[in-house]
C-alpha cells in the first residue's frame, strides 16, 4: 500500500505543478500582449495628439494625411537602418565568414571621385555574428521572483540580448530597476579590442523626447577566454547628446573574450535605465 501511496503522491504533484507552469505561461502571454497593446495604444494617442494640434480647426483632408504620414515615416525610420545594417552583416559574412574580420566595402574617394577600397568595421559584439550575453547582474523591472529567475523570465520585457541586436524602435532595449547593472558580453571571437560603441535613442523618437534613462557613468573591463580575471579599460561617459551613437577609443594589449560594462548611473530617470545596442570593434591580428 505504501509503494502506491507514494506513486500516487508523485503523480499528484507532477500534475499540479504542469497545471500551475501552463497557467504562469498563460498568465506571461498575456502580460506580455498587454504590454505591445499599451505601446500601440500610446503611438495612436501620439498620432491623434500632433494631427490634432497642429491643424486645429482645418478640414483639409490633404493636408492631414502629409501629418500622419510624415509621423509614420519618423516611426519607420528605425526599420529602414536595421534593414541596411543587416544587409551589411550578410554581405560581410558572406566574403568572411562567421567571425573572421577582413572585409572591405567600396566607398567614393572626395578628392578623385572614384572607387576605392576601405576597410568596413566588424561589430563583434552583434549577436548574428555569435555574440551573446554571457552574464547579468541587475534588478528586473518588475522586481522578478524564484519562479521567473528559475524560467529565465526575470527580463522577458526587455531581455539583454536586445543590446546586441540592430533595431532601435523606442522600447526594444535591456531595461532595469535604478541605475546600476553589470554585464558581460562574449565577443563572436577573441580580438584586440579598438573601439566601443554605446548608443541611446535620440530625443526626436524617444517617447515625450525623454531620454533620461539612458547611462551616465559606466566602467568597461576585458577579460581573456583563459582567464576571468578582469583587466580594466577605463571609465566612461554617456553624454545624452547627439550622435545617439558615441564610439569610445581604447587600447587592449591582450585579446579579449569577454567585456564587462558596469553601469553606475543614469541622466536622471528615478525609476529604470535603458541600454540599447552596444558595440564592440577591433582585430583578430596585431
Amino acid at each position: 500500500m505504501e509503494p502506491s501511496r507514494s506513486r500516487v503522491c508523485i503523480c499528484y504533484l507532477i500534475s499540479t505543478f504542469l497545471i500551475g507552469y501552463f497557467i504562469y505561461i498563460l498568465v506571461s502571454s498575456n502580460l506580455e500582449n498587454s504590454r505591445k497593446l499599451g505601446r500601440l495604444r500610446e503611438e495612436v494617442d501620439e498620432i491623434a495628439h500632433v494631427v490634432l494640434h497642429t491643424a486645429p480647426g482645418q478640414g483639409d483632408t490633404k493636408h492631414l494625411n502629409e501629418i500622419v504620414d510624415g509621423i509614420l515615416k519618423k516611426r519607420l525610420a528605425g526599420i529602414w537602418d536595421d534593414l541596411y545594417t543587416m544587409k551589411k552583416q550578410l554581405r560581410l559574412t558572406e566574403c568572411t565568414g562567421r567571425t573572421t574580420a577582413a572585409a572591405h566595402t567600396m566607398t567614393a574617394d572626395v578628392e578623385g571621385g572614384a572607387l576605392m577600397a576601405m576597410p568596413a568595421r566588424v561589430n563583434y559584439a552583434a549577436e548574428e555574428l555569435g555574440a551573446k550575453v554571457q552574464d547579468v547582474n541587475a534588478e528586473p523591472l518588475d522586481g522578478g521572483n524564484l519562479v521567473r529567475s528559475m524560467l529565465g523570465l526575470q527580463y522577458s520585457a526587455n531581455p539583454p540580448i536586445n543590446m546586441l541586436k540592430p533595431g532601435m524602435e523606442p522600447g526594444n532595449c535591456f531595461a532595469f530597476k535604478h541605475a546600476k547593472a553589470v554585464v558581460t558580453i562574449k565577443l563572436a571571437q577573441a580580438i584586440f579590442v579598438e573601439s566601443f560603441e554605446l548608443e541611446h535613442l535620440c530625443r526626436g523618437n524617444a517617447p515625450n523626447n525623454d531620454t533620461t534613462s539612458a547611462p551616465k557613468e559606466f566602467e568597461v573591463y576585458g577579460i581573456t577566454a583563459a582567464s576571468w580575471k578582469e583587466s580594466k579599460i577605463g571609465d566612461f561617459i554617456y553624454t545624452n547628446q547627439h550622435p545617439p551613437a558615441q564610439n569610445y577609443a581604447v587600447k587592449s594589449e591582450c585579446k579579449f573574450l569577454y567585456m564587462r560594462f558596469k553601469f553606475k548611473s543614469n541622466h536622471g530617470h528615478p525609476e529604470y535605465t535603458c541600454i540599447y545596442r552596444i558595440a564592440v570593434y577591433g582585430r583578430s591580428q596585431k
